[in-house]
């Protein structure tokens, strides 16, 4: 029985990163050209699992951490002299491989939402790094350092990761670093203000896709159509621009049509400007009794203005997201000056996450009908409690791993589980019915 369990836990770490694959990537990159005392194999599992080794994550912490895995000791400039432009390029190779497995959805999109093929969110974050380090990664000028990295994410709803990432400086701008092609075909694109350029949203809809951004302030488009008509003595909306309006507005919800100026690339030094039609909804805050509104491309047939408000409501997951590279896996403790070791430390970390969310769908496919009740918030607790205990069961001996994998399998399967499955229910009581049923569209399966 022990065996069985063993045979289980390791490989639903360790299947889809066979040593194998490790080993060529690794060969490919010019880690393993030179025989050492520090292998490649060990020195990969610590640095995606390590992370949790002291207080914050440190090289002198992962050192130790792979020392206790490895029962290996080390002077610490051969732990040291591993991390090397070649490692970060080997971690880079193992990521981009990782993304492709996960980039797509698990599951198909439930209700109004079954017409797409996937709902993306686009997002980046801000890591703060050493002030050496200013020249490759220059800060913005309103933060109070002077070098500052952007991680770039695109991340699918229903996919168990991000399906890519592009590392630059903070001064870059967002927009520009999307790159839109077929791939947005039938998929629903979510944005924040960053993203807000009508050349991005026109390339979208060219592309066969679609995208829900909120509109910025700075925007006045005008209105050219009306997708919703009124009784009675309304504020007339009809070629008036929104700033002329929405004031005045009464109503809970708008839905129209507003045409704005799409400046196209330069072509012989001249640039061209196209007028296109986009989609204005807006829905009514009942705190504030401000309205919320969205750019969008889908028709109404597609979504209500209602289930657009509630549908952009989906761009949680790229916020937890962020949350849990920095909460749990600490990819903003940053102990470098070098460029080379924050972009090693960096593609570490997103294997880590990676390698929590494959492991959690094995972990539900294991319990069950139980599976829906073990949040990813949850398990990412877990998952960073007992990263040390993965670590040691990876590079353990065969004999010596039946004995970790047991007793460390019951405390993942027990403590996953979230307890408090009727308060849960409860508060899906309490829900209406249309945000509950896009909750479960979105597979947001708690609260």
């Amino acid at each position: 029985m022990a065996h069985w369990q063993s045979t289980h836990l390791r490989e639903a770490l360790t299947s889809f990163l066979p040593q194998r694959l490790l080993t060529r990537l690794g060969t490919e990159a010019g880690v393993g050209r030179r025989r050492r005392k520090v292998r490649v194999h060990a020195l990969f599992w610590t640095l995606v699992l390590g992370f949790g080794a002291g207080r914050e994550r440190t090289l002198a912490g992962l050192r130790r951490a792979y020392e206790r895995a490895t029962r290996v000791t080390l002077a610490p400039s051969a732990f040291y002299d591993r991390f090397t432009p070649q490692l970060a390029r080997f971690l880079r190779a193992v990521a981009v491989q990782l993304l492709d497995r996960v980039a797509e959805p698990t599951r198909r999109l439930k209700g109004p939402l079954a017409a797409f093929r996937d709902v993306v969110a686009a997002d980046a974050t801000v890591i703060r790094l050493h002030d050496l380090l200013e020249r490759a990664f220059k800060a913005c000028r309103t933060n109070h350092t002077l070098a500052a990295l952007k991680l770039h994410t695109v991340i699918s709803v229903l996919g168990r990761g991000p399906r890519s990432v592009k590392i630059t400086a903070e001064r870059v701008h967002d927009g520009p670093v999307l790159r839109v092609g077929k791939w947005v075909e039938g998929r629903l694109l979510l944005f924040d203000l960053a993203y807000f350029r009508f050349q991005l949203f026109s390339c979208i809809r060219r592309n066969g896709g679609y995208f829900i951004v909120r509109l910025k302030k700075s925007a006045d488009p005008m209105v050219v159509a009306l997708h919703r008509r009124w009784r009675g003595r309304a504020v007339p909306m009809l070629g008036r621009r929104v700033s002329e309006f929405l004031d005045r507005l009464q109503r809970e919800v708008i839905d129209v049509e507003v045409e704005v100026n799409v400046r196209r690339r330069a072509y012989a030094g001249v640039h061209h400007t196209d007028r296109e039609r986009f989609r204005l909804v807006g829905v009514r805050d009942p705190a504030t009794g401000e309205h919320h509104l969205y750019l969008t491309n889908i028709p109404p047939e597609k979504l209500s203005a209602e289930d657009i408000a509630q549908t952009y409501a989906a761009r949680w997951i790229v916020e937890l997201y962020f949350r849990e590279l920095k909460r749990r896996y600490r990819i903003d403790d940053m102990p470098t000056s070098k460029r080379h070791i924050v972009e090693a430390l960096v593609w570490a970390a997103l294997i880590t996450f990676v390698v929590s969310r494959e492991l959690l769908a094995w972990l539900r496919r294991k319990l069950g009908q139980r599976g829906d009740r073990v949040p990813e918030e949850r398990w990412a607790g877990l998952f960073a409690e007992v990263a040390g205990d993965l670590l040691r069961l990876v590079l353990a001996a065969s004999e010596v791993a039946v004995l970790l994998a047991g007793p460390l399998e019951v405390t993942l399967l027990h403590e996953a589980v979230d307890p408090n499955a009727s308060r849960a229910l409860l508060l899906r009581r309490i829900e209406s019915r249309s945000q509950f049923q896009h909750r479960v569209a979105l597979g947001r399966t708690h609260p």
